[in-house]
């Protein structure tokens, strides 16, 4: 027992720190109820969306539009997505040396098992079945977020900069 404290102190999640999330989903509907999920279960500020695979690449190498963006501690993925597919974004991400340390959260409505057992192929930290029900998705989402910014110790981005993120990416695409 240190300082009066019961020896309960390790069974205590981590006090929460704002962490960069970057929402990847095609549905506007599905991307709105996911925000507001990450922000009831304490998200108010670090997140970001995009709605298609491009985009997603874009962003995570500090490209076009998203040069100035926060590389994202997390990435919440669905596998549905215009112009790239969830399936590919994951494979380029954890392809990438500088870019591999992001945990990734694939949440899709599938039940094909050959999706599952593709996620984790290609490093994809979790996979999770959207539930059809809204007050279970939200259910999802908090416990995700508690896990992620109070459970776990991610990976710093501070060393990271955008200029070699983008740089790396670049001869990762060649």
């Amino acid at each position: 027992m240190a300082d009066g404290v019961k020896g309960t102190e390790w069974t205590q999640a981590r006090p929460r720190k704002p962490i960069e999330i970057l929402i990847v989903d095609g549905n506007p509907a599905d991307t709105r109820i996911t925000i507001d999920a990450f922000r009831s279960a304490g998200g108010k500020s670090g997140l970001h969306c995009v709605h298609d695979g491009q985009e997603a690449l874009l962003y995570v190498r500090n490209a076009g539009q998203y040069v100035d963006c926060p590389l994202p501690d997390m990435i919440f993925l669905d596998l549905t997505l215009p112009s790239v597919s969830g399936l590919e974004v994951l494979d380029a991400i954890k392809s990438t040396p500088e870019l591999m340390h992001i945990p990734i959260v694939v949440a899709s409505g599938s039940q094909n098992p050959e999706d599952v057992r593709a996620v984790y192929a290609l490093n994809g930290n979790c996979f999770i079945r959207r539930p059809t029900e809204l007050a279970q998705l939200v259910r999802f989402i908090e416990t995700c977020y508690e896990f992620w910014n109070s459970v776990v110790t991610l990976s710093s981005n501070s060393g990271l900069d955008a200029a070699n993120v983008a740089a790396s990416c670049e001869s990762t695409r060649a």
